[in-house]
């Protein structure tokens, strides 16, 4: 059984942030479990160019909002509390977030994250 309390986490090497983001690791490859969750949130003001090559991830919005670009498409989607979304085909996209609160998300990610991942130059996190 795995029981975690975020708050023991936070000020680790699980606590990742980069510029407009932060992303505290609940779940990590070295559970076992397969697959990565964290607690993430995008600040207002952030545009994010993201492409996970090596990942597949699903978020579900909590609080805040956010408008997803596909990036080849140009296809915009508007995230608000209780949408879920995921870039199931390491798809190339855009995290745009406006208005005056964190864009705050749960997000799964297979295969799962090592912890301590911040996103690349591309946008993307290396091969686990």
């Amino acid at each position: 059984m795995i029981v975690v309390d975020k708050n023991d986490l936070l000020g680790t090497a699980r606590d990742a942030a980069g510029p407009g983001w932060s992303s505290l690791r609940l779940l990590v490859k070295s559970d076992g479990m397969g697959f990565s969750m964290t607690e993430t949130k995008v600040m207002p003001g952030t545009v994010l160019d993201l492409e996970y090559k090596h990942h597949i991830e699903a978020c579900y919005c909590l609080s805040g909002s956010g408008r997803i670009v596909e990036t080849d498409t140009g296809v915009e989607h508007v995230i608000t509390p209780g949408v879920l979304y995921a870039p199931n085909a390491h798809d190339a996209h855009q995290v745009i977030v406006e208005g005056d609160v964190p864009f705050h998300l749960i997000c799964v990610f297979s295969p799962a994250l090592q912890g301590d991942e911040v996103h690349g130059p591309d946008g993307s996190y290396a091969s686990s």
